[in-house]
């Protein structure tokens, strides 16, 4: 076992936990993102960073809320829907 490791006190299990712990972590991740589970809080991430970056106008426009304006969960999960459906939806 390193030395660092050691002087932190973990043995060789806790090491092993710890890496059990970050690839699960990981892996829950990303299955949340992949099905899409995590979509409300990406939305609110970015909406926070576009607060932060960039001031809007006194109006809003179609794909963004009005300044200071958040959609909530059911509002998101309603936008979600019409944006999948409204378009030209056919495979061929």
């Amino acid at each position: 076992m390193p030395r660092r490791l050691r002087r932190l006190g973990m043995t060789t299990f806790g090491v092993f936990q710890q890496a059990v712990r970050t690839t699960w972590k990981v892996l829950w991740w990303w299955i949340r993102q992949v099905s899409g589970d995590a979509a409300y809080e990406n939305y609110l991430r970015l909406e926070r960073r576009r607060a932060r970056k960039e001031p809007r106008g006194p109006g809003a426009d179609e794909c963004h809320p009005a300044p200071g304006r958040v959609l909530s969960p059911a509002e998101f999960y309603l936008d979600s829907l019409r944006r999948r459906y409204s378009g030209v939806s056919r495979c061929c």
